[in-house]
């Protein structure tokens, strides 16, 4: 992604924290807004700190995914209507990432990341994401998909679909939201 593109990710990520910090004293409004102008500000005035370039070098490549799911919960705290990722979907997802992960690093023979190199096998995916999002409804995750897509396309930052679409700090996110809905 490109360093306009890394900054503004990384903007929405600082106000996604500033909002769920702020979300446990404020309104959800006010927590966006101040979460929004920390957000910018910390990035427009610190990019060059060690602070800043380390929270890029720890998330990069920020894709579409990480700050998507941040404005979608910013965007359902303040009563924009979406259908949540029900229990099993998020066990799928924790299973097929993990195997997918596995794949990466070798523990699995077959090396599934480089279909994200192909036009055709991409194409096939965001086609099955986009089904998926039709049969349920849900047009979050054919939309991160066609986005990821046309990043992908115009060579924005990686020559890999799936950096655009996943992130490894996924894992840990759905397994916290899927264990918050067994408490």
């Amino acid at each position: 992604m490109s360093g306009l593109g890394a900054s503004a990710a990384l903007a929405v990520l600082v106000a996604w924290v500033v909002f769920a910090l702020l979300g446990w004293v404020a309104s959800p409004g006010l927590s966006a807004g101040l979460g929004a102008v920390v957000g910018v500000v910390v990035v427009a005035m610190f990019r060059e700190s060690l602070a800043v370039g380390g929270a890029v070098a720890l998330l990069a490549p920020f894709g579409v995914m990480l700050p998507a799911l941040a404005v979608r919960h910013v965007a359902v705290s303040l009563g924009v209507p979406m259908a949540p990722f029900a229990a099993w979907e998020l066990v799928g997802f924790l299973v097929l990432y993990a195997v997918f992960l596995a794949a990466a690093f070798g523990v699995v023979p077959v090396d599934l990341y480089r279909f994200g190199f192909a036009p055709v096998p991409v194409a096939v995916m965001v086609l099955v994401v986009c089904a998926y999002g039709f049969m349920t409804g849900n047009w979050f995750l054919p939309l991160v998909a066609v986005l990821g897509q046309a990043a992908w396309v115009m060579g924005w930052g990686s020559s890999n679909w799936f950096d655009y679409v996943l992130h490894v700090v996924m894992w840990p996110v759905a397994l916290v939201v899927l264990v918050g809905r067994m408490v």
